[in-house]
């Protein structure tokens, strides 16, 4: 009896010096959140107050209840918040047996915040939740925590952290409330896999989503939402989305108000039937800034006004990036590692013995916690022997694996750079062709370009910007460049050009790179200038007066078209000028004229005018510079003086070119 004894205390002195040791890895838990309702949970003692305040109160809940999940799927911001501030206050009261109601209103309260009012209030009151339920060790406030982040995650397009927290929410929910629906957070994946467009995953988590215990009427209308969106995909036939619509109407009917979406699901109803102009008036009515300037851009495609959906386009993904700050985003990790610490804390808790009323002669306890400390202490001070071993060939192997990448980029960047022409004089024993070009990266590799080279009596020539940075432009932007090489020679003009490149491009671009381009062709005989503008930057036309001996500098009126590579079967539009012979073509990359200082001002296009209409070099001048080589130099030089040091943001790139 005595030897089990001792065994049950060595286990239990054990077990709970794990735990405290667990605990002070995770940095202690120690937090202190901005809102504190009184205690509600396994540590929350019922006063007779709070059972008279419950009396008859059951009723008031559950209409705060209806009224919370009618007001979470409109824009009513300050309704819904007072209906969730009295219903957070009412569960309060009633005590532990509306334990789950507190926290499922206070998650909603977050994700709506996080959503309609503010993103950075939205990610601290999720975190004020996780602080809250882990003080109280409520298991059911860490789950509607992780769902809260989870939610989040995905509107940050966090879509690998957030697919990730909904999976443990759903574990979590049926490990300890097998009773409970987790249709929430099947409707979170549902929306991740339809950002990702794998409408096979949307269907398989709304159909789960159906088919949990207890769905509230809401759950069953989101549900058929999202399978509404998976059948407004292509592979799907118009038949299976009016059938999923029409369920979906009689789910709206019956809820008594539509949710959050219904207003796409009408945009992709009219575009599934093939009413484009209809389903643009109804994209211009959605209230969410991203999704409205998405799915304009779609319905002006579908239309066929290309220019205006390229637009909606750019304007849609700097909103995204606009929305998406650096500061939400790194809050959203740091309270994932929070979340996930705190879920290990928790399972270790479980794994506590539950007898924790054991006692034993003073003696034998004494001496087992003495002899626990000092097993504890060896094994820690060993661990952290080892940890630190590990960490420091981590460090070395970090370090060497650095350099192996600074190496191989600095490789790229050279190969890269190999594929433009960069001996300049460009053609020394044509003394009728002045052209200089230079290009900096603003990574080790970049995504602009420039190529140019004589065919009989022809100069063509091009400059590109491939959209995105790093080494995934810099694959489009060799591609693009053996493209237009092989291309031109076949004596292609620069509109057809143009199409031929967009029609090999846009084949299978399901990342929807594009490159802006523009495409010149000058017969050196008569200096005709050729040239298509593929949604570039209008170049600046340096017009020779004869009479006067001056240059007038001045952006060319040009037809802008769109990038090569968004919409196959475009036709391109050129244009032409019919004598540049002792004019200047100055032609360049939206890194110059967008180029920052610290102050995060734009070097801007009158700028650049300015310094072009300032330089004084006369025409034809081939000692120590051509005129061209010249006019890039002054560029590169004020260029400097502006940014005075500031990080380059862009790749920078200039094409110069002047014949007589």
């Amino acid at each position: 009896m005595l030897r089990r004894l001792y065994v049950a205390a060595l286990t239990a002195v054990m077990a709970t010096l794990a735990v405290a040791a667990q605990t002070s890895d995770a940095g202690g838990n120690g937090r202190s959140s901005e809102r504190h309702p009184s205690s509600l949970g396994n540590g929350r003692v019922v006063t007779d107050e709070d059972k008279v305040n419950a009396t008859g109160g059951d009723d008031r809940i559950a209409q705060l209840e209806k009224e919370m999940y009618r007001y979470y799927s409109s824009n009513a911001t300050d309704s819904f918040m007072l209906i969730t501030d009295q219903l957070i206050e009412a569960c309060r009261k009633a005590g532990p047996s509306q334990e789950r109601l507190f926290y499922k209103a206070w998650s909603n309260q977050a994700i709506y915040s996080f959503n309609r009012v503010n993103r950075t209030r939205g990610l601290e009151l999720a975190n004020q939740i996780h602080d809250y339920a882990y003080q109280h060790d409520s298991k059911f406030g860490l789950y509607t925590s992780t769902y809260a982040l989870a939610t989040m995650s995905s509107s940050l397009r966090h879509f690998a952290q957030a697919e990730h927290e909904f999976t443990e929410a759903i574990n979590y929910q049926h490990r300890f409330f097998p009773d409970e629906s987790a249709a929430a957070p099947y409707l979170g994946m549902a929306k991740i896999y339809v950002n990702l467009e794998k409408p096979e995953k949307v269907l398989d988590c709304a159909r789960k989503a159906l088919a949990e215990p207890n769905v509230i009427l809401q759950h069953k209308l989101s549900a058929w939402t999202y399978i509404c969106f998976a059948y407004s995909n292509d592979q799907y036939s118009r038949d299976d989305f009016n059938r999923a619509y029409a369920e979906r109407e009689k789910l709206k009917r019956e809820n008594g108000h539509d949710d959050t979406f219904g207003t796409i699901v009408n945009y992709f109803y009219a575009m599934k039937n093939g009413r484009y102009a209809e389903a643009l008036d109804i994209a211009s009515s959605i209230k969410s800034g991203s999704d409205r300037l998405q799915f304009m851009s779609k319905a002006y495609a579908s239309l066929g006004d290309y220019r205006q959906a390229y637009l909606y386009q750019v304007r849609y993904k700097d909103y995204r990036d606009s929305v998406n700050t650096a500061e939400v985003q790194q809050m959203s990790y740091e309270f994932a590692a929070q979340i996930d610490v705190t879920r290990a804390e928790n399972e270790a808790k479980d794994l506590r013995l539950s007898n924790k009323d054991l006692q034993i002669q003073g003696a034998v306890l004494i001496t087992l916690i003495t002899l626990a400390f000092s097993i504890f202490y060896y094994f820690r001070r060993r661990k952290q022997i080892r940890e630190l071993r590990h960490a420091y060939n981590q460090l070395a192997d970090t370090t060497t694996a650095k350099e192996r990448i600074d190496s191989e980029l600095r490789i790229a960047r050279d190969i890269q750079m190999s594929m433009v022409p960069r001996n300049f004089p460009a053609f020394p024993d044509r003394r009728d062709i002045d052209l200089h070009a230079t290009i900096v990266p603003a990574k080790e590799v970049g995504g602009d370009l420039y190529d140019f080279f004589l065919q009989d009596d022809h100069l063509c020539f091009c400059v590109g910007d491939v959209s995105g940075k790093g080494i995934p432009a810099s694959l489009t932007m060799a591609v693009a460049v053996n493209l237009f090489r092989t291309v031109a020679k076949e004596g292609f003009p620069p509109e057809v050009i143009a199409t031929k490149l967009n029609d090999t491009m846009s084949a299978n671009n399901e990342n929807a790179v594009f490159v802006t381009m523009f495409i010149g062709i000058i017969d050196l005989k008569t200096g005709h200038l050729d040239y298509c503008n593929c949604g570039h930057n209008a170049p600046v036309y340096g017009e020779r007066r004869m009479h006067t001996a001056q240059t007038v500098f001045s952006f060319l009126d040009v037809e802008s078209n769109v990038p090569i590579g968004l919409w196959p079967d475009y036709t391109f539009v050129g244009g032409h000028l019919d004598d540049i012979r002792g004019s200047s073509l100055f032609v360049y990359t939206d890194g110059v004229n967008e180029a920052e200082n610290h102050m995060q001002e734009q070097f801007g296009e009158k700028r650049m005018l300015r310094v072009l209409r300032e330089s004084t070099q006369p025409f034809g001048e081939r000692t120590p510079k051509t005129r061209s080589h010249f006019l890039i130099d002054e560029m590169k030089y004020a260029l400097d003086a502006f940014v005075d040091g500031a990080e380059q943001s862009d790749d920078l790139t200039m094409l110069c070119v002047s014949i007589k």
